[in-house]
């Protein structure tokens, strides 16, 4: 999975859905789980780690909890989603 992409469609998603919102940090790590049958932890997923400037927090409508939610399911990834 290419970083660079993924991140550019967290910013995009940003810009349309959450105006005002942009990327200040950015990380995205890859999962794993055991497969019993190979007796070895195996790549899963992927989760992202999203730290965010938002001018102005009071006036938005929406928080780190409807960001997060947007990309996870625009995404499919697990996102962990922190304002500054």
């Amino acid at each position: 999975m290419d970083k660079d992409r993924v991140k550019k469609l967290c910013e995009t998603v940003l810009d349309i859905s959450f105006s005002g919102t942009t990327l200040k940090d950015f990380e995205m790590l890859p999962t794993f789980q055991y497969d019993n049958v190979l007796e070895k932890w195996v790549p899963d997923s992927y989760s992202l780690f999203i730290h965010i400037n938002s001018p102005n927090l009071r006036e938005k409508p929406y928080g780190p909890v409807q960001i997060k939610k947007t990309l996870e399911g625009l995404l499919g990834f697990e996102c962990c989603v922190d304002f500054t």
